[in-house]
């Protein structure tokens, strides 16, 4: 009989040394760091996960005090969980900051229980601590990011491909009116008005395909109702495998511009008027206005450079911080880079403005050669063939004025071609003949109806042109079809092409 409970006894302490040796393994491989003290902070075990996160061997943190890997400013906040736990209670996902051997600071979640012995009595703890760096540093670029967005002057929203609003950032509240509570998890009808919501389909359908929308113009409308126009640039949201998941509108109110554009339709109608009664008048008030324009583009010109220079580079630079801090995390790296892509780009197209205000000097260069200079510009900005075809038939010069005319027209419809035409190439025709000086411009682009145009932004563009057109008494046509391309052509009298370049 003694020799039968012996045996059984050795088969029970054989079981026990089995699952305390399992438990032992489970413990050792685990991804988190566990460790385990005396209720007077002693360290007694120290596993793998420990010695890779805080870089001491077990041999040197076992019979060390656990203020090992505590900073001195947290000395206190261990003395309370020790106070815990003599009382009995566990603590969950505490998070706090514990110190590795080489001093770095690592954001730990901490999981501490009581260790209790064969009587119940607690004689000690066991931490569990899962580091939570790379949460930290996601949470803390999420942050910058959605400063970056809430502190944006233009308004910025995101939606579902079903057209529900998932975020909705300061500047969009004070556009349209509606707080952030208002306007999350409705539809984006919410501010399109109602004869407008067919185009918002349309650009639903095409993000669905993969499509960006840049600079759409078009109107909103406000909580109290006002219709505010609007510049859109609408992008895809992708997750990380690509697969798109939204989208994301950022809406530049362009209310001053139309108002100052009906402004100058107003005033340009008035100097029609002007210009039909007092014809003698026309080439000095024709004069004078050219040189404001110019003058104004001028002055844009340098705001443009000086003021969104200096926010570009600052840009730049917080992409730079950002993309050293998300080093070693594949995801966010490739996130920032495509931010620094998109500010990249957004440089280029500032600059490209830039330049396109401020043209070549058309007395020192002459009209064909400034039309071939941004001709090639433009087709390698915007990757659309273009050619020129200039011919001169008489050696008396233009005005300066009825050049910069001319230019301005060139690029107004070469504007249009890349908001609206999606072509593939464009011919420019400039002939300066004994009777007529003539400008035309082919695209074999989609085309348009142009009776359709004043109901549409694609009229904004031809207004502009047929007003230049009017101011330098000059006659203006378009031939255009849906399917069949777009031909502007400016015409004008070789009797209004007297030199006038005292200016």
């Amino acid at each position: 009989m003694e020799t039968h409970d012996a045996v059984l006894r050795g088969t029970e302490a054989q079981d026990d040394e089995r699952v305390r040796a399992r438990l032992a393994a489970i413990v050792d491989s685990s991804d988190d760091a566990i460790v385990s003290k005396t209720l007077d902070g002693v360290i007694t075990s120290w596993n793998r996960a420990a010695e890779q996160l805080f870089g001491y061997s077990e041999a040197e943190a076992v019979g060390r005090h656990i203020f090992l890997i505590i900073p001195d400013e947290r000395h206190a906040e261990e003395e309370q969980l020790l106070a815990h736990l003599r009382r009995g209670e566990k603590i969950d996902h505490f998070e706090t900051v514990r110190q590795a051997k080489d001093g770095r600071r690592v954001p730990v979640s901490l999981t501490v229980s009581p260790i209790r012995d064969s009587t119940g009595c607690i004689v000690g703890a066991s931490k569990v601590a899962r580091d939570i760096s790379e949460r930290k540093q996601q949470e803390q670029l999420a942050a910058w990011l959605a400063a970056i967005v809430d502190s944006s002057d233009d308004a910025i929203v995101s939606k579902t491909l079903d057209g529900v609003i998932t975020s909705w950032n300061r500047a969009a509240e004070q556009l349209f009116g509606y707080s952030t509570d208002e306007a999350i998890g409705q539809h984006i009808f919410l501010i399109v008005p109602d004869e407008r919501r067919e185009e918002e389909e349309d650009v639903l359908r095409r993000l669905r395909r993969g499509e960006k929308i840049d600079h759409f113009e078009t109107l909103r409308r406000a909580k109290d109702g006002r219709l505010i126009p609007i510049s859109l640039t609408v992008s895809p949201l992708r997750t990380s495998d690509g697969t798109i998941i939204g989208a994301s509108k950022v809406a530049r109110d362009i209310t001053d511009r139309v108002r100052a554009h009906e402004i100058l339709q107003r005033s340009h109608d008035e100097l029609e008027q002007r210009v039909r009664e007092r014809t003698a008048e026309r080439e000095r008030i024709f004069a004078r206005l050219v040189l404001a324009q110019e003058d104004e583009r001028q002055r844009i010109a340098r705001e443009l450079h000086d003021h969104l220079g200096q926010q570009m580079t600052a840009l730049r630079l917080t992409l730079e911080t950002l993309k050293a801090l998300a080093t070693g995390h594949r995801e966010l790296h490739a996130q920032i880079e495509t931010l620094q892509d998109l500010a990249t780009q957004l440089d280029q197209d500032i600059s490209f403005r830039v330049w396109e205000l401020t043209p070549a000097v058309l007395q020192g260069v002459g009209l064909a050669a400034a039309l071939t200079d941004y001709a090639a510009s433009w087709s390698k900005r915007f990757g659309i063939r273009s050619e020129v075809h200039a011919h001169s038939q008489v050696r008396t010069p233009l005005s300066l004025e009825l050049e910069t005319t001319i230019y301005r027209f060139a690029q107004e419809a070469l504007n249009n071609v890349v908001k609206h035409a999606r072509a593939t190439r464009v011919d420019i025709v400039f002939e300066h003949g004994p009777e007529h000086v003539s400008l035309i411009v082919e695209d074999n682009g989609v085309g348009f109806n142009p009776s359709a145009t004043q109901t549409t932004n694609k009229g904004f563009g031809l207004i502009g042109m047929r007003e230049r057109a009017a101011l330098a008494g000059a006659d203006f046509q378009i031939e255009a079809a849906p399917g069949h391309g777009t031909t502007v052509m400016l015409r004008v009298s070789s009797a209004a092409t007297a030199p006038s370049r005292s200016a």
